[in-house]
């Protein structure tokens, strides 16, 4: 029991790391898109992260053979969590704020729960519904939304949001035999062949910017796409698709906080009130059932007091 204890607290450490990175992410985003169109900064980073993937899968001699089963999961999973992904993505950063884009993709747990429940048969339990819609509140309170109203470039974004909790089913159904590392390997070299050639083709190269913008590009990929990736298929491997995905409500928090932190942002009482909701649900939502079961066994039970079992 105390080894599991440890493994989830260990996945749940990898998660929250990978959504502080995205997070961070963010704002290095708004300003790579100055410098770079969306199509040309998707391809880069593609790019960047399967050559060197693929290549310390080599070096470490950790090819396997895939069926074909797990070919077409790696060919969805490029297609549709990859390559759709990321030009959703930096073209709805581009057409909307950074505060929608945060909000919209927190719907991104109720999505995935959703689809791990209609693919990979995993339960969905009512802590975790109702975490995602407490949290949800939360969020609304703590970017001081009134409502969306939702443009063609927060469509993006939801778009971007679903093609991501899309990628999470397939790669948890290829993790039943490929380690995260292969994934991330497999999936950005399928994604690199197929969309690269199309933006060569289509699309103006742009390759007169500074260095210092360049080693911001090649980090933030490096960093938030690459090992993130390795990171959070880790971490999912042992709670969950659905439960790892309740995670992702934390991002925007993080959001405002690095942007207090980094841009010198006021955070009001409202902000105060709304992340503590976040933390209230995501807590509720991503603690094992064993935790509220060893709780209600360690105090005594009242004669009108009932276990409801998730």
């Amino acid at each position: 029991m105390a080894g599991k204890g440890r493994s989830f607290g260990i996945s749940y450490l990898l998660l929250l790391g990978s959504v502080f990175i995205w997070a961070l992410n963010y704002i290095v985003r708004q300003i790579l898109l100055k410098e770079f169109s969306p199509f040309f900064l998707s391809a880069l980073s593609l790019t960047v992260v399967s050559c060197i993937f693929v290549a310390a899968a080599f070096m470490t001699k950790s090819i396997v053979s895939v069926t074909r089963k797990e070919m077409a999961l790696l060919l969805l999973s490029a297609t549709v969590g990859l390559i759709a992904n990321q030009i959703f993505l930096y073209k709805g950063l581009q057409m909307t704020s950074a505060t929608n884009a945060s909000l919209i993709f927190t719907m991104s747990p109720l999505m995935t729960a959703g689809l791990a429940a209609l693919f990979l048969k995993e339960t969905v339990t009512w802590r975790m519904i109702a975490g995602c819609l407490i949290a949800l509140a939360g969020l609304y309170q703590a970017l001081n939304m009134t409502g969306i109203k939702l443009q063609i470039g927060d469509w993006m974004i939801l778009g971007a949001t679903f093609t991501f909790s899309c990628n999470l089913i397939f790669v948890r159904m290829l993790s039943q035999r490929l380690s995260p590392f292969l994934i991330t390997a497999y999936s950005f070299a399928v994604s690199f062949l197929l969309y690269d050639p199309f933006v060569f083709l289509f699309t103006e190269m742009q390759w007169h910017h500074s260095f210092s913008i360049w080693v911001l590009a090649i980090v933030s990929i490096l960093v938030a796409q690459g090992l993130t990736n390795v990171m959070w298929n880790k971490g999912m491997e042992t709670v969950g698709a659905a439960r790892a995905a309740i995670v992702l409500n934390l991002q925007p928090m993080m959001t405002i906080l690095l942007e207090f932190i980094l841009l010198g942002h006021i955070v009001t009482g409202k902000q105060i009130f709304g992340v503590s909701l976040v933390f209230a649900g995501v807590l509720l939502g991503t603690m094992p059932g064993s935790f509220y079961k060893q709780k209600n066994m360690n105090q005594p039970e009242l004669p009108s007091n009932r276990n409801i079992e998730a």
